[in-house]
């Protein structure tokens, strides 16, 4: 039997709102200034960041992120959108955007720039800067779910998806090994209602792409390197009896070692509810539980943590639940491994009313899933990636802190778990001090075959609908180098400071 995980319900919202702060201005927490952390150093150029009044006259659309904002229902009071803000990085169901390539010492990363056109750029370790940007295409609006994932291969090729959102999926490949430079137009995945590509290699000679088809989850498979792609496979699929009135919210990771290699995934429901949710809720609301399924055989067989085989397409009453949030909603933020392959996941377990979000980690320990609190922030909409270093040091990064508050997005911060994940302290303010917002924390793939001085991107900018500015700014961080880093591109980072 599955484990199941009770909600704490109205008594844990009403303790968490009674923990809350009194804010000071720019929505800093007064208790934090003084804070004993570790406070990370930006780098020269990026202390006491100005936004520019008139970007698009001095920095090209390529060298700045996407801004975006969604839904009209259901938004907190005073509120235009339920949240809104800078969306490079955006969102949790794009995976991977960056993948590090070793045998170049490289971390390739796609995003979405203000134009909300795919864009690429790498990271060269050795001369510690970023390559000028090359834009792969354009998308039809401005809607950031259009955002890229990207693929590099056992040979160094990249496979970039992008655009999209109940769209068939545009595929562009690069025409040499480990170079952004040249790229050729592949077959699209002509699905007209996909979104959140998530590509993987899991069989050597095969590309793997998981996404979202409403009313679920569909993988489909090329074998020639993307010229033609096999039928689609109903992963999870919505049969007329299992009441589900919408679909699913998925993340995969998928290991980096040798072929054949496991992928794991994760998924909340979206639709369904109460009577009462239904008539309250909008359907963005309504989106409930963590499940999970993994494969060792390229996507081919499913089967749960147990072992115990699907029969596809798993469904509402074959799926093992992980966790059960009750009339709350849970918000995917990110899966990781750790050296043994065993999955963690975090997810925001919130309060669809109010936005009161607590931050959740389940993990798959000697047979069992275990579930730890980590945190509590004020938007379900608050970003966060799992970097797992150790069995003994596991650190989440994520906009724990309001800097505007009520907003999605704020000021990362470092959570550290020592004993595996049971309880967090928060060991470090990734950010300070900032008129606007960071979010959408995105973990580089494979990051761990690094030295640890890139290990993610995130995206900056201002979270009020309307905005001041619409102008983005990009950040990296690894602890292995001082401070995080505002993304300059075409520089070393020691001549840009």
């Amino acid at each position: 039997m599955p484990q199941r995980f009770a909600c704490w319900g109205v008594l844990t919202f009403i303790a968490a709102m009674l923990s809350l702060r009194p804010l000071g201005a720019q929505g800093q927490d007064p208790a934090r200034a003084n804070s004993p952390l570790r406070v990370c150093q930006t780098s020269a150029t990026n202390r006491g960041i100005t936004m520019q009044q008139n970007p698009s006259q001095a920095v090209p659309p390529s060298h700045r992120g996407v801004w975006y904002a969604c839904g009209t229902v259901n938004t907190l009071p005073g509120h235009a959108h339920v949240y809104s803000g800078a969306m490079a990085t955006y969102c949790a169901w794009h995976r991977p955007m960056a993948v590090y390539a070793p045998a170049v010492n490289k971390t390739f990363w796609a995003y979405g720039n203000a134009d909300n056109a795919p864009t690429i750029t790498c990271y060269d370790h050795g001369r510690q800067s970023f390559a000028e940007p090359v834009v792969l295409g354009s998308n039809p609006d401005g809607d950031a779910h259009r955002n890229p994932t990207l693929l590099v291969d056992t040979e160094g090729f990249l496979y970039v998806f992008y655009g999209a959102h109940g769209h068939p999926s545009h595929v562009v490949k690069s025409t040499s090994p480990h170079d952004i430079g040249s790229w050729r137009a592949l077959a699209d995945l002509d699905d007209p209602r996909g979104t959140y590509p998530q590509p993987w290699q899991l069989v050597e000679g095969e590309v793997y792409v998981m996404y979202r088809h409403a009313p679920g989850w569909r993988c489909r498979v090329s074998k020639d390197g993307g010229e033609t792609w096999q039928a689609p496979v109903s992963i999870i699929d919505s049969p007329p009896d299992a009441g589900w009135d919408c679909t699913v919210y998925g993340i995969s990771i998928a290991e980096t070692g040798p072929f054949p290699r496991r992928v794991h995934f994760a998924w909340s429901r979206l639709g369904g509810g109460t009577p009462e949710e239904i008539q309250a809720k909008h359907l963005w609301a309504r989106r409930y539980n963590v499940y999970y399924a993994c494969s060792d055989d390229g996507g081919r067989t499913w089967q749960r943590s147990d072992g115990t085989p699907y029969e596809l397409p798993i469904t509402e009453s074959t799926a093992e639940k992980l966790y059960d949030c009750g009339q709350h909603g849970v918000w995917l933020k990110d899966i990781q491994l750790d050296a043994q392959g065993n999955p963690y996941i975090l997810f925001l377990d919130s309060e669809t009313e109010t936005y009161q979000s607590d931050w959740m980690v389940l993990r798959h320990v000697g047979g069992e899933w275990k579930l730890s609190k980590v945190t509590h922030s004020d938007h379900m909409y608050d970003g966060g990636g799992l970097v797992l270093l150790s069995d003994q040091d596991i650190r989440i990064y994520g906009a724990t802190t309001p800097s505007q508050p009520h907003e999605d997005g704020g000021e990362i911060e470092e959570w550290q778990s020592t004993d595996g994940g049971e309880t967090w302290v928060n060991t470090a303010h990734i950010t300070h001090d900032s008129r606007y917002s960071h979010n959408h924390v995105k973990v580089v793939h494979n990051h761990q075959a690094g030295v640890g001085d890139l290990r993610m991107f995130w995206s900056y900018g201002d979270s009020h609908s309307p905005p001041e500015t619409r102008d983005v700014s990009m950040y990296c961080y690894g602890e292995a180098r001082e401070g995080c880093r505002q993304v300059r591109f075409g520089a070393t980072e020691t001549e840009d400071q």
